[in-house]
């Protein structure tokens, strides 16, 4: 027990030091690299095609009426935003708020998919520092993010880790549950 608190007293202070919130590397882009991942259960989960974060930038005439409008409706002091389409036909906007960095996806007919903000790390709940701790020994987080999705009553913490060899990220529940982990050799 003594162990895993001190792992989560270093952790906090790696967090505190690291505060890398705005994090410009995509560090588990499913897109590149060798990638392991793993669901909720241990198992381990196929290889994923790289369809899902493939990105192009966007032009704002090339994003449906009904995304732009949903956008609008969702974060309506927003007035610039960069847009991407992703490989699987989702639409993405990037853009900044009272100097947090927001992502939010929309499907292409306007629906609300998931919005990522970039969150400071003393907003990580205790349990999830913890269970990243004792998961993730030898890694340095380097990004911290809350996660919102149309189909969760909860929030969800995402991670972003590096060591000299991998970059990994893993998602979690406000307990401490790693929800879904991935990673992949640096390139």
């Amino acid at each position: 027990m003594k162990k895993i608190a001190c792992s989560a007293i270093v952790l906090f202070a790696v967090l505190m030091v690291s505060g890398c919130n705005n994090c410009e590397r995509d560090c588990c882009d499913d897109s590149a690299g060798a990638q392991k991942s793993q669901s909720i259960s241990g198992e381990r989960e196929p290889e994923k095609p790289a369809q899902k974060s493939s990105k192009k930038t966007a032009s704002a005439d090339e994003v449906p009426e009904a995304v732009k409008k949903a956008f609008q409706v969702k974060f309506p002091s927003v007035k610039i935003a960069e847009w991407k389409i992703k490989s699987d036909k989702t639409y993405e906007a990037e853009f900044t708020v009272n100097g947090t960095e927001i992502t939010v996806i929309f499907e292409s007919s306007g629906k609300w998919l998931e919005t990522e903000s970039a969150i400071d790390p003393a907003e990580v709940p205790k349990a999830v520092n913890i269970a990243a701790a004792e998961h993730f020994k030898g890694y340095k987080v380097i990004e911290t993010q809350s996660v919102e999705r149309w189909n969760e009553r909860h929030l969800i913490y995402e991670l972003h880790f590096e060591n000299a060899k991998d970059l990994a990220k893993a998602q979690f529940s406000s307990d401490g549950a790693i929800l879904r982990q991935s990673s992949k050799v640096k390139p």
